[in-house]
């Protein structure tokens, strides 16, 4: 995502979707066994080459066996993502035990993508998931009711084996992904089509081809007759990620990781004075027509009109922040608990950011003066803004002062929390006079909201801005509780590299062609 201080950029929208989408696609090998009583001991053993715009980004190890009546897979996903010459890596190791029926018993995984790995465990008791997450030394529990239907690598490979793999087959499964969401199932719709020749490791060979589609992602699988995964290929972003069967030496030989930022930016079709601008008028369009639109949240800055399938029509203007000065303090209702309650991301009851949080209130007396003063104190406490951290949580940045945009967002946020003031973080767009050699450009990036009286107010510790300009499109908000993540991955799938912005109109009174 794109950070102003210091022309810094990052993607955490395109890593949290990288992870959300390999941990959804990457699944054991289907090799013909016998899925009512598969054999004791190891059931494959499989690697894969990840490649991005025929680049190789990383690779897969996906183990499963069985011992005694539960089936255990290990998936192992590593990935290094370059963002103007600084390399960011990635692992998210997953575990799970289900039983030979497919029930879910426990899971596990651990994401290392910053300095200090995340933790999350589970296990599924009379209907109810119960997850631990640990960062820190310092746990967060959580339950939930598991969804019904709901399946795992084991279960999900069980449907695939009953359905078969006849053309024309068509089939609906519930994938329980608890990166995504801990509380709720991601539909996968199935449709096997013909057989075809595909290249794998430089050879033609005959294969199945499946169909998938999640939540407006297309994805699509070449199994062999033993029902063995060859290729996997999903448009990412207007890349083509390909996962392909690989040799465990090839999976694992080095390699440089080529830069995916500047292919993420959107040309704008004029210069913005982004500090006197009070209102802009934009149109946004998707190249591909083939894909649909993502609801755009109407906020306080924000509105929505004039939406077709593939466009909408969208009005920011900056908030009145005079009134909001004048917001006197203010009990929340149940309806605000979201956004004032800890997460494994906004961490705000742990005692290191209750500290900070005290710090950098002040003696700030009003909701609006505590907003600014702690806005204030992120832009600055956050030393070193670099492109080194992946997506880190409030404990990290809170200890290591680092990061950019989204470690301001969600340090912002937590600080909120932990003074009293509901706060959510939001992803989207905003617009950078240059950058990397380019003038008028939009870059994605993740900014803050706090809740003051009956207003979304936003501010930007990134920018340095408490009353945000209005080239801040947003695509997303969310508390980061146990659905954020995924949830900001889905809202910017079809959107990130295949994205058309018109300024139709700014509020001094110029205008824009096009529109």
């Amino acid at each position: 995502m794109l950070m102003m201080t210091g022309c810094r950029v990052r993607a955490v929208s395109r890593r949290c979707l990288f992870v959300f989408a390999l941990c959804l696609v990457a699944a054991p090998t289907a090799r013909a066994v016998d899925w009512k009583n598969p054999p004791q001991g190891e059931i494959s053993d499989d690697w894969m080459l990840i490649e991005l715009e025929g680049q190789k980004v990383g690779y897969g190890h996906i183990q499963m066996s069985r011992e005694g009546d539960e089936i255990h897979t290990t998936n192992l996903m590593s990935l290094v993502l370059k963002r103007a010459g600084s390399s960011v890596p990635i692992k998210v190791l997953q575990t799970t035990t289900e039983t030979v029926n497919g029930d879910v018993v426990e899971f596990s995984s651990r994401m290392d993508a910053s300095a200090q790995a995340m933790h999350k465990q589970g296990r599924v008791e009379d209907g109810t998931v119960y997850v631990t997450s640990d960062q820190f030394g310092m746990q967060m529990k959580s339950q939930h009711p598991f969804p019904e239907g709901a399946v795992m690598s084991w279960g999900a490979l069980r449907k695939q084996a009953q359905m078969g793999y006849a053309p024309g087959t068509k089939y609906a499964v519930q994938i329980y992904e608890p990166m995504f969401s801990e509380s709720a199932g991601v539909t996968v719709e199935t449709q096997i089509g013909d057989k075809e020749e595909i290249e794998v490791e430089g050879k033609k060979v005959p294969a199945i081809r499946t169909e998938q589609q999640m939540m407006g992602v297309s994805t699509t699988v070449w199994i062999d007759s033993d029902h063995e995964v060859l290729r996997t290929e999903m448009p990412l972003m207007g890349i083509p990620m390909v996962m392909t069967r690989s040799t465990r030496e090839k999976a694992l030989a080095e390699f440089s990781p080529p830069e995916f930022f500047m292919p993420t930016t959107i040309r704008s079709p004029r210069s913005i004075d982004r500090k006197n601008a009070r209102a802009i008028e934009f149109v946004l369009r998707l190249k591909d027509r083939s894909v649909a639109m993502p609801k755009l949240p109407k906020t306080d800055m924000q509105t929505p009109s004039d939406v077709t399938s593939n466009s909408v029509h969208l009005t920011v203007k900056r908030l009145d922040h005079q009134a909001l000065a004048q917001t006197p303090p203010q009990k929340y209702g149940a309806d605000m608990q979201p956004y004032l309650a800890p997460n494994p991301v906004i961490n705000c009851d742990d005692p290191a950011v209750q500290a900070m949080a005290k710090e950098a209130k002040g003696d700030a007396k009003t909701p609006y003066e505590v907003a600014d003063n702690l806005r204030r104190y992120v832009t600055d406490v956050i030393k070193d803004k670099n492109l080194n951290v992946g997506f880190a949580t409030a404990s990290e940045v809170c200890r290591n002062k680092e990061g950019d945009c989204s470690e301001h967002a969600v340090l912002l946020a937590a600080l909120g929390r932990a003074c009293g003031l509901p706060a959510r973080v939001v992803t989207g767009l905003v617009y950078v006079p240059v950058f990397g050699g380019s003038d008028d450009i939009f870059g994605f990036h993740m900014w803050t909201q706090f809740r003051l009286g009956d207003t979304w107010a936003d501010f930007d510790a990134a920018q340095r801005e408490s009353d945000c300009n209005p080239t801040h499109i947003a695509f997303s908000v969310t508390s980061l509780d146990g659905a954020g993540l995924g949830q900001i991955a889905l809202d910017l799938v079809n959107v990130i590299g295949n994205l058309e912005i018109d300024v139709v109109r700014v509020d001094d009174g110029t205008a824009a062609a096009g529109g």
